[in-house]
């Protein structure tokens, strides 16, 4: 087969975005959904909404799964091909006699046989799907949307939890597992985006071996030569870029975890005339590949070799996706904060990865971290949202700039975790009608640092410091995220000045 290991890449890539829109309406669907339940406070009106949201969600995913799948055939013949003009036209490259490949009737009933059946296979992929619940565990979708529903209105409606946690716990698996495929027979689920990715590629590989195996028994071969490529795995690496005979080439195939030719990897084998065709790459340069894999880089005190670092750009862009999709469900279910943590938590993931493959000397391959649903707009938002938190920022006038105003929250029980470089403003009401307003804030890695109030908490007499009692709280960690110590002390020359919008103008007051 002719496809070189980047064209094997961009297909399997073209396989898992397929089934993206899919995963994408289904989670901020079901977001949505989990949002609503979870503010109605009342059983009997609880019961009308699940049952009006199961129906209507039932047949929004139906008439959804109705166009996708109209849009997905055309896809996968596009994808089958694709793949089997370039496969055919490397493999009869300088043959005058060889008929064109929209001429050839035997290989397009090759391709339309196996598209017809990739077709059928993610058809009946969409027939078994399902989510993950609150409790960890797999269910097809009508029973999940049930459970999502139910947990979110129990934990409100029972005290056990606010809103804004009962969401969270209702849709936290959602945004990390994604829609499932699910296998009854074996109990066993997977990502959806997986599920029809293996098969397509599946798909390919077989018919791929077919339209091959018909080149070489035409061109009368009698040999197969394996492509060789950067960055070999282990597995493929001592025998990529070696000619077989047909003989030799069946045994070590048969003797491999993962064949030659099913596109489960990035190399191919194509038909070969032994002593007529002379090998693609010479021992030095297959050598040069071996030196240079395990060469590879070191990176912050760990060795990759060169796999290994295609490997872990891999699992970067996979972390990618995943972030973005945890964006999507908290922006459908309503959760502001959470959404803001998850898009600083993005940001920093593409950080790492450039910083990484810079390392690697890999090109970034963006395009395989697209997720469905996830455009300029949500790219923008969370572009502005890493610029926002990427320090302690300051007016020209040199007072601090606030980062999250939280004062219509009321009292409020700070989290030790939030955003890195957030600076958050809380105000609390005393019986007295005394009002204080206060500032937290967190270091570079989301701890809390410091803590400034502009009172005394309406307990003058325990908060002697400051003219009005303002004072500032330092908070030291042990290693293991323990508090280790409390420190109240005075504010400081620099956090009077840079809090002092805050000390002046009614910052505290009664």
């Amino acid at each position: 087969m002719a496809l070189t290991s980047d064209q094997i890449n961009v297909l399997r890539d073209s396989a898992y975005a397929i089934a993206q829109p899919i995963t994408e309406f289904i989670l901020k669907d079901v977001a949505r959904r989990v949002a609503k339940a979870g503010k109605i406070t009342d059983t009997a009106a609880y019961q009308i909404y699940r049952a009006q949201a199961l129906g209507e969600s039932r047949k929004a995913i139906e008439d959804m799964l109705r166009r996708q799948l109209g849009i997905t055939h055309s896809e996968i013949n596009r994808l089958f091909r694709d793949a089997a003009k370039k496969s055919y036209g490397f493999d009869t490259r300088g043959i005058p006699w060889a008929q064109p490949f929209e001429q050839n009737g035997s290989l397009q009933q090759i391709v339309s046989a196996a598209a017809a059946l990739a077709k059928k296979d993610f058809t009946n992929l969409t027939q078994t799907l399902g989510l993950t619940a609150p409790d960890g565990k797999p269910y097809p979708l009508q029973k999940a949307y049930q459970k999502c529903m139910d947990g979110a209105f129990g934990q409100v409606f029972t005290g056990a939890s606010d809103y804004n946690t009962a969401i969270r716990q209702a849709t936290h698996a959602l945004a990390d597992k994604g829609v499932r495929f699910i296998d009854y027979e074996s109990g066993v689920s997977t990502s959806l985006e997986a599920a029809v990715r293996r098969n397509i590629m599946g798909g390919l590989g077989l018919m791929d071996e077919q339209i091959v195996q018909a080149d070489h028994d035409m061109l009368g071969c009698n040999g197969w030569e394996i492509s060789a490529h950067a960055n070999s795995a282990p597995d493929h690496e001592d025998i990529q870029g070696r000619q077989y005979s047909d003989a030799d080439f069946a045994k070590l195939n048969a003797s491999l975890a993962r064949r030659i030719g099913t596109l489960n990897c990035g190399h191919t084998a194509f038909p070969i005339i032994l002593g007529v065709h002379s090998p693609q790459y010479t021992p030095e340069q297959l050598r040069r590949f071996r030196d240079e894999n395990a060469r590879g880089i070191t990176y912050q005190g760990r060795h990759y070799t060169g796999y290994e670092a295609t490997q872990k750009q891999r699992a970067l862009e996979t972390a990618i996706r995943a972030q973005k999709r945890r964006c999507l469900v908290q922006d459908a279910a309503g959760d502001e904060e959470k959404l803001l943590l998850s898009r600083v938590k993005l940001g920093r993931l593409r950080e790492e990865y450039a910083r990484f493959s810079n390392a690697a000397g890999l090109p970034m391959q963006n395009e395989r971290a697209q997720v469905a649903g996830f455009g300029r707009s949500q790219a923008a938002a969370a572009r502005k949202t890493v610029e926002k938190y990427s320090a302690v920022k300051y007016n020209k006038n040199g007072t601090i700039v606030v980062t999250d105003d939280w004062k219509t929250k009321g009292k409020v029980s700070m989290p030790k975790k939030y955003i890195p470089n957030a600076v958050v403003e809380t105000q609390t009401v005393y019986k007295n009608g005394s009002v204080q307003i206060d500032r937290t804030l967190y270091d570079e890695k989301g701890v809390i640092k410091t803590q400034i109030h502009s009172g005394p908490h309406n307990r003058p007499d325990l908060h002697r410091m400051g003219r009005f009692g303002e004072h500032a709280h330092d908070y030291v960690w042990n290693e293991d995220g323990t508090r280790k110590d409390r420190i109240d002390r005075d504010l400081n020359e620099f956090e009077i000045k840079a809090h002092s919008d805050l000390l002046k103008g009614g910052g505290n007051h009664g």
